[in-house]
């Protein structure tokens, strides 16, 4: 079984470095290649807009705000 460590965590607030595409992590994937990637889910513009959700790798991301998702 392959273990992989992940720089962020669910729930923590990042901004994609290149485009400053900002938002929530509310996913994560660890490919065969080695990459770990994270879905970040921006806010909606109002109540009646869908969040935008982009995947980005690893290295293109920057903490902003850690609030790490826990199980209760």
């Amino acid at each position: 079984m392959i273990t992989k460590t992940f720089e962020f965590s669910n729930g923590d607030v990042v901004r994609e470095k290149i485009t400053g595409f900002t938002g929530t992590i509310t996913g994560t994937a660890f490919y065969l290649t080695g990459c770990n990637s994270y879905l970040v889910t921006a806010k909606p513009k109002d109540e009646f807009s869908e969040p935008n959700a982009i995947w980005y790798d690893e290295g293109r991301l920057e903490l902003i705000e850690s609030n790490r998702f826990t199980e209760k």
